[in-house]
């Protein structure tokens, strides 16, 4: 079994690729906030969203993940994308 220390930096490094990950997705949404800009479209999509969460709610189960936890995390995440798509 690895030591405290050990884990705990291994904790720091997956945050730092979660951040990374989190950035490259709010890069995507302003991509999609330009385009729904530019084609008219409305920036809340409630069918997409609920897709989206649907999917996470999927994936995020195979990891052994609560549905509360990735409600939460994809609700702030959503939200951080309509902040950007604006």
């Amino acid at each position: 079994m690895k030591d405290l220390a050990s884990l705990r930096t291994e904790i720091d490094q997956l945050d730092e690729q979660l951040w990374a990950i989190i950035g490259k997705r709010a890069d995507v949404a302003r991509q999609i906030g330009e385009w729904k800009l530019e084609h008219d479209e409305p920036i809340v999509q409630a069918q997409r969203y609920q897709q989206v969460l649907e999917h996470c709610h999927r994936v995020g189960q195979q990891y052994g993940l609560s549905k509360t936890v990735i409600h939460e995390v994809m609700e702030a995440l959503h939200k951080e994308s309509i902040r950007v798509e604006s």
